[in-house]
């Protein structure tokens, strides 16, 4: 350690110095408190080691200053007045621990270890948790304003545990995991999370999958059944594409969020949960309530804070950063971008968002023959839309919302066509998962 000795007797100090350095750690010396506030003009010591009563600004007045001084290194006093009210004022003060003199040089050496060992696993913790971080939040990497603001917004939804949230964001752009780490910062983290899509399941389905069923409610039933609401007791409840809700369920979903109890498909009675919901859309459900399809009071219940996702598109100066992440999550090879390569990135519409970027990275980690990528190496749906110019004056027709459809249109058109119909190709070359792609085509009226 960097330890600063403050010791006014030089005999004493030249003992204590000595048998600190034969221990290997790195010692300063000052003579009194004044001479000590002056060196810590140059030198940033881990641990101080300083005699209680010294001439001029003592031991105590010492670590006052310290503290207002913003440093804040371990402390350990020494002193010949071994009084309980001096060893206890030390202590209260913020010391670590107290040596009474004449000192013995073993008792020392124990103390000074223990608080060696206790720095290191500070620091060590330090590390930890800035690797965990890291891990765990993944979809919070960017450096630009909209990063900062959605950071600022997660942090104090989490730290209210009990609030619904609302999370929107286009296909790809990590709602899932935004959830995920709303859940992990919240006091609800030590219990579970629970996904799930609702526009993954029939209405009877999705019924029994939330709230569960008793033995004999329908053909099949042969035993209780736990709903996956009563599953994610004490933690949070996800429902992703929420909008894709039945107006029976959502008449459903209104009553848990009401009286925050289920009723069990078969059940006569119902069972209290408490769980926290987080939904997630890639619509807007105040506009589908507007429009009549979707429950305004469902919506005031579930949208008490809104969390929005900015698209890939919206902040490009977080590109490099999120290559790197990625880079790094899956491992294989490094790679370097040329200049022209980042202002293709940077050029992109990214209608797959943070995905379509990461399922590109792990494809040139793959594919790139050297460790340099160039404009040649990107796929051609990066490098060039595939999408077929559009006629004059086409763009011009309708809203900007209308002429967007109908290049999306052509683009997932073309690009099944050239996949020979395989979904999962497609959905793939587009960014998308295969949920969303096949929302795609019935949206806009596409058969397989």
């Amino acid at each position: 350690m960097r330890i600063l000795l403050v010791e006014d007797d030089a005999a004493t100090r030249r003992g204590i110095s000595h048998f600190l350095a034969a221990a290997g750690h790195a010692v300063t010396q000052a003579a009194d408190g004044l001479a000590a506030l002056d060196l810590l003009e140059t030198c940033t010591p881990e641990l101080v080691v300083s005699d209680i009563r010294m001439p001029g600004l003592d031991g105590l007045g010492l670590l006052a200053r310290l503290r207002a001084h913003g440093t804040a290194p371990a402390v350990l006093m020494m002193t010949a007045f071994a009084t309980v009210e001096e060893a206890v004022g030390a202590l209260q003060a913020g010391a670590r621990d107290y040596l009474t003199k004449p000192l013995n040089l073993g008792e020392l050496g124990v103390k000074v270890s223990r608080i060696e060992e206790e720095l290191r696993l500070r620091r060590e913790n330090l590390r930890l948790r800035e690797r965990l971080q890291c891990v765990e939040h993944p979809e919070l990497v960017g450096a630009g304003k909209a990063m900062a603001e959605l950071r600022k917004t997660l942090l104090r939804a989490a730290a209210d545990g009990a609030v619904p949230v609302m999370i929107y964001g286009e296909s790809g752009t990590g709602k899932e995991l935004v959830a995920r780490t709303l859940h992990a910062e919240s006091p609800r983290a030590a219990a579970a999370f629970v996904d799930v899509s609702c526009a993954a399941f029939s209405d009877e389905l999705l019924e029994s999958e939330l709230f569960g069923y008793r033995k004999g409610a329908f053909t099949g039933a042969y035993r209780d059944k736990k709903g996956i609401v009563e599953a994610a007791a004490h933690g949070t409840l996800f429902l992703d594409e929420v909008s894709e809700m039945s107006p029976r369920m959502q008449s459903k979903l209104l009553r848990f969020l009401q009286e925050h109890t289920v009723m069990a498909v078969g059940a006569t009675s119902a069972t209290a949960v408490d769980v926290r919901v987080v939904g997630a859309s890639n619509v807007d459900l105040h506009e589908m309530a507007l429009a009549g399809r979707f429950r305004e009071d469902l919506y005031y219940r579930l949208n008490v804070v809104e969390v929005r996702l900015p698209p890939l598109r919206a902040r490009v100066e977080d590109i490099a950063g999120l290559v790197g992440h990625f880079l790094r999550k899956h491992g294989g090879r490094e790679l370097r971008f040329t200049r022209a390569c980042w202002d293709v990135l940077e050029h992109h519409a990214w209608p797959g968002n943070v995905r379509e970027l990461e399922n590109l990275v792990r494809v040139l980690q793959v594919s790139c023959d050297g460790q340099e990528v160039d404009v040649h190496d990107l796929p051609v749906r990066i490098r060039a839309p595939r999408a077929e110019p559009a006629a004059a004056g086409e763009l011009a027709e309708g809203t900007l919302h209308d002429a967007l459809a109908r290049c999306e249109e052509r683009m997932v058109r073309a690009e099944l066509k050239r996949q020979g119909g395989n979904v999962s190709r497609t959905a793939q070359a587009l960014g998308l998962s295969r949920v969303g792609l096949y929302k795609k085509l019935k949206q806009h009226g596409i058969a397989l």
